[in-house]
């Protein structure tokens, strides 16, 4: 459909589709003026209740955050929203949340949870019941996928994914922790890399010495930055997809920003440098610096969380964000990176 200056606009076949179904609910003509006027202060007091459920906003940010991370590793063939719509089955079953089809033709149901647990030391969480679990299960085997469990783990921004049947006890509960989630995680079947670095980063503002004026008596100065350069272990990066993977690095990695550092000449103020290393030094040439996971993460808190209350749902995507990290085929001298890969391992010792 065209607007009257020619812009593109979506039908709202999703909106649409409610009011359909609250005129056949209601039993009244959906041409009618008060048919609309009630169908609209009735999502209007929905929206309301919704918006005062933390429960409901943080599970539909969590979920809306788990596909626009896949969509940022770019390691998939298709992902869609899968509990959306209407289902019609002769036996009782939950279509989880997102169907993932891989490159190599792996076919994913994918139920996203959100667990939060205030106690570092406890992060612990029964995900779903043995009903829950069973109505998963069925759709995944109608449709013939494998059914997997996305969990983020809010209070540390990690996440992990499970094959639930691997936790299942004997009353068919599925509960897990932290850390025997991370052992089993398959999250690198996405895309999901650890990233290790050599060191320091570092953001250099480069000033206009035509536009900067010198450094007053008092210690300030008017400046106005001519450039930007970014530099691995005291290297230039120029290459531009080189550059734009380093930003996010410093971004949203796990490395501490030291104080500015001003470079001066006289009384010129001629560069001003931003410096990112770990807080401790384990390796010898690199460190770790995150999960291209937890970075994403970090990414949609700022683009969705304000002064810790969610603010917004969907943050703009990225398609391919990560890909020239996941396809593994780069190779840098300006940035020099060491990607790691996790494969999962499990309690009975089975891969």
């Amino acid at each position: 459909m065209l607007s009257a200056r020619g812009a593109n606009i979506a039908k709202p076949f999703d909106l649409f589709a409610q009011y359909a179904r609250y005129g056949a609910d209601q039993k009244v003509s959906l041409r009618e003026v008060k048919t609309l006027e009630d169908f609209q202060r009735s999502v209007g007091e929905s929206l309301q209740h919704a918006l005062s459920d933390p429960t409901l906003v943080h599970g539909q940010r969590i979920e809306a955050m788990f596909e626009s991370l896949v969509v940022s590793l770019g390691r998939y063939m298709l992902i869609k929203a899968e509990d959306a719509g209407r289902l019609h089955s002769t036996i009782d079953m939950i279509a989880p949340d997102f169907r993932i089809v891989l490159p190599d033709g792996a076919h994913w149901l994918v139920e996203v949870k959100n667990v939060h647990e205030s106690n570092p030391a406890r992060q612990r969480r029964r995900v779903f019941n043995s009903t829950y679990y069973k109505k998963l299960q069925a759709y995944a085997e109608a449709t013939g996928a494998e059914l997997k469990i996305a969990i983020y783990w809010s209070l540390w921004s990690i996440w992990t994914l499970v094959s639930p049947h691997r936790f299942i006890d004997e009353a068919g509960n599925l509960d897990i922790d932290l850390a025997a989630a991370m052992q089993a995680n398959e999250m690198a079947q996405l895309g999901d890399r650890t990233v290790g670095a050599r060191l320091p980063l570092r953001l250099r503002m480069i000033m206009d010495q035509e536009k900067t004026g010198p450094i007053q008596s008092d210690g300030t100065v008017k400046v106005t930055i001519r450039s930007t350069q970014v530099l691995c272990d005291g290297v230039e990066v120029t290459d531009e997809a080189d550059r734009q993977t380093a930003l996010i690095l410093i971004q949203y990695g796990s490395w501490e920003g030291a104080e500015a550092q001003p470079v001066v000449q006289d009384d010129r103020l001629l560069s001003i440098d931003f410096e990112f290393a770990p807080a401790e030094r384990h390796n010898e040439g690199f460190e770790m610096i995150g999960t291209l996971s937890r970075m994403f993460a970090q990414y949609y808190r700022d683009q969705t969380v304000s002064e810790g209350s969610v603010v917004q749902i969907l943050a703009p995507q990225r398609p391919d964000w990560f890909a020239p990290l996941v396809r593994g085929n780069r190779k840098s001298s300006e940035l020099p990176l060491w990607l790691f890969e996790q494969q999962p391992s499990y309690s009975d010792g089975k891969q």
